[in-house]
């Protein structure tokens, strides 16, 4: 509901939303009230105030392993047994069954949200105003999560364990603006402002955990065992302080001038650390309205655009930067040690940007085209340092690993938006959009010219480095050995070097040949080293998350009172780890497996006479029509537990993104039922995806939320399909 007068305007709002997750057991439900006053006081006084209210509830199912866990479970194993129990599998190393899990397990959030903002805008002198404003918000979430005792199969949980966790989150900021705008001589235009800002956020978190319950039916934490029970909390605070202005001159619409500056001082940094300059300033020249073009009738628009800018970003732990206690404890009773490793000397992380474009309009702007040339520069890297492994680990007598400004990256791309209406006249109108980006990132620099960042990941009982950030490369690229070949034949083990002499080729370190080490039908590693053995010296870069290019391509149709928008959108040359086909695509596993692990090397001997355990009567008899190993009892030449360029997929993809068909009635029929628009509508959304990905979903994005994880997938949860049909009234 919205209006008002000439002095007041108001809308308020109400939604509630109830959504079903694509995985058994989670959903999403949410309410949420919107509600905005504005007023002129005074004839020089005008003042506002907002507010927001949500509250969700959202039930997160098992957890982060649910869709990995029912691709992988074994085929015999029923969602239910003839009784009306769960089922399970037969195999202890098999996961349990994900729709009993998801249905017997409590794992939700519970989450209350309430915004405001008010604000008095003064005009002193014309032109002049003084604006102060006040913000606030306050975030309530709850977490439960029980687990029950069950035993599906031959699994069995006999532990029930209780976990609830609430974490108050406030957050306050006041800030003033002195604003003044005038136009003089006609020709010219100026705007100056001054401001000054000031906030502050509050964290804490208390955690209580229980077990020992003496059933299933009472998982408050109070019914546990109280001698098992642990509780914890903590607490935060950070301010940041700013201080920022800006000067805009324009001169008759056709030279414009904007220059900015802030002075930014964060809590999260030590003293002498604490501030940091973030200046700006961009150009334009609207070439269009100079006297020597004001007369070209298709140029509507021309105009370039040249700007400069400097960001900080504070994004650390609080307190990172000195030295916090933890409580350890120990035989004699609970002792003290240091929490983290404290670094004095942290400061902001800045990026430094440049940007070219391009505005260009034709033909009463039914061709228009925007262009952008950028580069980025980030400098003072804010990272947590991995500390050596002999130190041990956080929570066991470790510190956790420091904050630290380690280096530098680059960022630098086009991006391209053309717009046109391709045909308009009464009834009919068609009106296109194509946008275009490339981005090309790469490592300046870190620590020391020989610092790595890896990122690992344990699908089973191995901790694999799956993406790795060095200097002079993109960041987060896969990181693992190239596969080169097979041994189908006896001649495989063997090579002539440049002299002639017979080597034999590099197999695993600590491996022979032999059934039980490497053999026939195993898989051929990359010695990149040339050491003559096969370890991790010889892994290498082999793929890179990053797309070359993406786009997107939009089409509106209007006929009449009908209307039709279709977009597509799209990315090529980006890579995907497929960690999901390490397990299902292993014919050895006793689960449930791709129908491509048929496509193994099948391995006889060449002669029946002489023996069959000799590697040099043996070989691969369908070598053209297979690219996985051979089956062996043990997989000693670790041919499907290694992360290699075999498991790097092409994640291109076009997706026919959505489709929406309307329908606006006739007004001469709206009116006579004293409405004013009544539109009905159906729209389609993730339509269908062309690619050659394996997987789920080409777009595996960033696991955990973590940039240098992109695009490891391990059962990502898939994007849905969604329809809807909505109806519009207004009146």
């Amino acid at each position: 509901m919205s209006g008002g007068n000439d002095r007041t305007t108001y809308a308020f709002s109400g939604g509630y939303l109830d959504q079903e997750g694509i995985a058994h057991g989670s959903s999403f439900q949410r309410f949420s009230l919107r509600s905005n006053l504005d007023t002129q006081i005074k004839s020089w006084l005008r003042g506002g105030v907002n507010f927001s209210f949500t509250d969700s509830k959202q039930v997160v199912g098992t957890d982060n392993n649910t869709i990995i866990s029912a691709l992988i479970q074994q085929p015999t194993v029923a969602v239910t047994s003839p009784d009306g129990s769960f089922d399970g599998p037969d195999d202890v190393w098999m996961p349990d069954n994900p729709v009993g899990l998801a249905s017997i397990i409590t794992n939700k959030n519970k989450k209350t949200n309430f915004r405001f903002n008010g604000y008095l805008e003064a005009t002193l002198y014309k032109g002049l105003t003084l604006k102060t404003e006040i913000s606030g918000d306050y975030n309530l979430n709850k977490y439960y999560y029980y687990m029950p005792d069950y035993t599906f199969g031959i699994k069995t949980q006999d532990i029930r364990t209780s976990r609830w966790t609430k974490t108050d989150t406030k957050y306050w900021s006041w800030r003033n603006i002195l604003n003044y705008n005038n136009t003089f001589a006609g020709k010219h235009s100026i705007n100056l402002m001054v401001g000054q800002e000031v906030s502050k956020s509050y964290w804490e978190t208390q955690v209580g955990t229980a077990t020992g319950f003496l059933n299933n039916t009472t998982p408050d934490l109070s019914a546990g065992d109280i001698s098992a029970s642990t509780t914890t909390g903590s607490r935060n605070i950070n301010t940041l302080a700013s201080f920022f202005g800006r000067a805009f001159y324009s001169f008759d619409d056709r030279y414009l001038l904007t220059a900015t500056i802030r002075r930014d001082g964060s809590s999260k940094f030590a003293d002498g650390e604490k501030w940091g300059w973030f200046p700006a300033v961009a150009l334009a020249w609207r070439a269009s309205q100079e006297s020597f073009l004001r007369d070209v009738q298709w140029l509507y628009n021309a105009k370039l655009r040249l700007g400069w800018g400097k960001t900080g970003n504070q994004n650390v732990t609080d307190y990172a930067y000195m030295a916090l206690l933890a409580n350890k404890t120990t035989p004699w009773g609970v002792g003290v040690l240091t929490g983290n490793t404290a670094n004095p000397k942290l400061t902001w992380e800045s990026t430094s940007s440049y940007n070219l474009g391009v505005d260009f309009g034709v033909l009463q702007n039914r061709i228009e085209l925007v262009a952008d040339l950028y580069y980025k520069k980030t400098d003072n890297l804010l990272l947590q340092l991995p500390l050596p492994g002999f130190l041990g680990s956080a929570g066991h007598g470790a510190a956790s690993n420091p904050w630290g400004n380690v280096g530098s990256i680059e960022n630098k791309g086009i991006e391209l938006t053309l717009n046109t209406t391709n045909i308009t006249n009464r009834d009919f109108t068609w009106t296109s959009n194509v946008v275009f980006s490339l981005n090309r990132n790469k490592v300046k620099s870190l620590d020391t010219a020989n610092s790595s960042i890896e990122k690992t990941y344990q699908p089973s009982s191995t901790n694999y480095i799956v993406t790795k950030t060095v200097v002079g490369q993109p960041i987060g690229q896969f990181w693992g050995y190239k596969v080169i070949g097979r041994f189908d034949k006896p001649e495989d083990f063997y090579y002539h070097d440049a002299a002639g002499n017979l080597q034999q080729v590099a197999i695993p370190e600590g491996n022979t040949i032999a059934q039980s080490s490497t053999w026939i039908g195993d898989y051929i590693f990359e010695d990149r080293n040339g050491d003559g053995k096969i370890n991790a010296e010889d892994c290498t870069f082999i793929g890179n998350p990053e797309p070359k290019f993406t786009w997107g391509f939009g089409n509106t149709f209007n006929y009449k009172g009908f209307d039709l928008n279709v977009m597509f959108s799209g990315a090529y040359g980006n890579k995907a780890l497929n960690l999901t086909r390490m397990r299902i695509e292993d014919p050895r596993q006793n689960s449930n497996i791709l129908r491509s692990s048929l496509n193994f090397a099948r391995v006889a001997v060449i002669d029946p006479s002489l023996p069959d355990n000799d590697y040099r009567n043996l070989q691969v008899v369908n070598p053209g029509s297979t690219t996985l190993p051979a089956l062996q009892r043990t997989d000693a030449n670790a041919n499907f537990t290694r992360i290699s360029d075999l498991l790097i997929e092409d994640a291109s993809y076009i997706r026919l993104q959505n489709i929406s068909f309307g329908y606006t009635l006739p007004r001469q029929l709206v009116n006579k039922l004293y409405l004013d628009n009544v539109r009905v509508y159906f729209s389609a959304q993730n339509v269908y995806t062309w690619t050659k990905y394996k997987g789920l979903d080409p777009e595996v994005g960033a696991m955990y939320g973590d940039a240098l994880m992109t695009g490891v997938d391990y059962g990502r949860y898939p994007s849905p399909r969604i329809y809807t049909f909505g109806l519009n009234v207004s009146f």
